[in-house]
């Protein structure tokens, strides 16, 4: 008897993820339903209070119940925006904290004349506050909020049970209390845990998909690399290897032409090694400006390759607000710069092609042919005009020292200039910019028109806790 083969269980997702966190386009388009549920909680709050004078014994803490519900939909109204994402735990507890002052504020006011509890306005909109939490915020953090006002809300209307103007046992008043926190509670804590998973499992089937196109294109992509090898050296190295075995003796002039030559070989494989994905996404943007007939001058200072250490959504997100800035209206070509620095060591890569090829601009010993050293003098002319160039752009971009203790924190720092109005700019970069505030630790904009400076940490100490929770 065969046993079957157990089917595997889809991927699930962080218990810290959120729709947000995971997919910050897509919570764009949820944050409209933030200001939709404040406004019915503040409408349903005054019409709730008006409509019962009679039950209301002190007008003052019933004001102030009303006023803390505005304040409750205002804060979420303000965390939800976009351009001040992530919603942080900190904003969730604020938001769910004031709901739960408005809802004793209100209770105290109408203390021993309260008729039912089923048309109290303070735990319905606790529930609907904790409603639209479900785009922001894990479905555990929900849940945990939820359960903790239901328990207030039900202890509130079991006091009150002797006094409101039903019989009936005071457990069932708080039952009836609690559901109208705890259900809207669970529906976005069902929502929230339904989303990122679905998210997260595509995202997962994705990149298995993109690691399985990847190995099946390997051999493809060593052969492509062996012919670029083979080509750059198929028009000097080869030919001289061929002339020595053809005469088969070595003379003064093959050494000096040999040790140019190595000297070429090692010019171009030092260049190669220290290629990051930033260089060649410059690139791109800078030959895409020149075909519409610019001449761009695009600066990076990365002499440590910090670049590599950046996971793939930061590469991804990085190099989106970089593309979106050299395609935005009003962008001065001759303007960008690119510097990334860090508190911490640089990645591992970076030592093991240092110890391999060098240092980013070292040279190697002068050779005494006239074509090694005029190869060597243009290569000490190009370095020390990279060399002067980055000075620049980091004397522009003024570097702030950072204390960071034991953490390993790369900075990357984007100055462009942009002539465009303010709002205009703001409006175009949204997008961009909470996708970033989702991705990095620390994001930070500068506006001093035209030029726009964008700083943001990543955090490479194995800890997200950064990105703001």
């Amino acid at each position: 008897m065969t046993r079957a083969t157990p089917t595997p269980r889809r991927p699930r997702a962080p218990a810290s993820a959120s729709q947000q966190r995971l997919d910050p386009i897509g919570g764009l388009a949820a944050w409209p339903i933030a200001p939709v549920v404040a406004l019915i909680v503040v409408t349903y709050a005054i019409a709730a209070t008006v409509s019962r004078p009679h039950e209301i014994q002190i007008e003052e803490l019933a004001v102030s119940a009303v006023v803390a519900l505005i304040i409750a939909a205002a804060v979420l109204v303000w965390s939800a925006r976009p351009d001040l994402a992530p919603f942080t735990r900190t904003r969730a507890i604020v938001v769910v904290a004031l709901g739960l002052v408005a809802h004793v504020l209100a209770a105290a006011s109408a203390w021993q004349y309260n008729g039912m509890i089923q048309d109290d306005f303070a735990p319905i909109g606790l529930g609907l506050l904790l409603l639209a939490l479900a785009p922001f915020r894990p479905w555990k953090e929900i849940l945990a909020l939820g359960g903790i006002s239901a328990i207030i809300v039900g202890a509130t209307a079991l006091v009150q049970a002797p006094f409101l103007g039903v019989r009936t046992p005071p457990a069932l008043f708080a039952i009836i209390a609690m559901t109208q926190v705890l259900a809207p509670s669970l529906a976005a804590a069902a929502f929230s845990r339904q989303v990122v998973n679905s998210i997260h499992r595509w995202q997962t089937d994705a990149r298995r998909a993109i690691r399985g196109r990847t190995e099946e294109n390997r051999d493809l992509l060593a052969h492509e690399v062996v012919d670029h090898r083979v080509k750059n050296l198929g028009a000097d190295v080869l030919p001289f290897l061929a002339d020595v075995l053809e005469r088969d003796a070595l003379t003064a002039a093959d050494v000096k032409r040999a040790r140019s030559l190595a000297f070429q070989v090692r010019r171009v494989l030092v260049a190669e090694v220290d290629h990051t994905w930033l260089d060649d996404l410059i690139e791109r943007e800078r030959a895409a400006l020149t075909e519409r007939g610019l001449n761009p001058l695009c600066v990076i200072a990365d002499p440590e390759r910090r670049a590599t250490a950046f996971d793939s959504d930061q590469r991804a997100a990085a190099g989106a607000i970089l593309v979106a800035l050299c395609t935005l209206k009003g962008f001065d070509p001759t303007s960008l710069v690119v510097q990334i620095d860090g508190s911490g060591p640089a990645p591992a890569d970076t030592a093991q092609v240092t110890q391999a090829f060098g240092t980013r601009g070292a040279l190697p010993a002068p050779a005494t042919d006239t074509t090694t050293i005029a190869i060597v003098t243009a290569a000490q002319e190009q370095a020390a005009a990279q060399a002067r160039t980055q000075a620049q752009a980091q004397a522009q971009l003024k570097p702030r020292s950072r204390s960071t203790g034991a953490r390993a924190v790369d900075t990357i720092t984007i100055q462009a200039g942009i002539s465009l109005p303010p709002y205009q700019r703001r409006r175009a970069l949204r997008p961009y910019l909470s996708v970033l505030r989702a991705v990095f630790s620390q994001v930070r904009v500068t506006s001093r028109h035209p030029l726009l400076t964008l700083e943001f940490d990543a955090d490479r100490s194995g800890s997200n806790s950064t990105k703001g929770t």
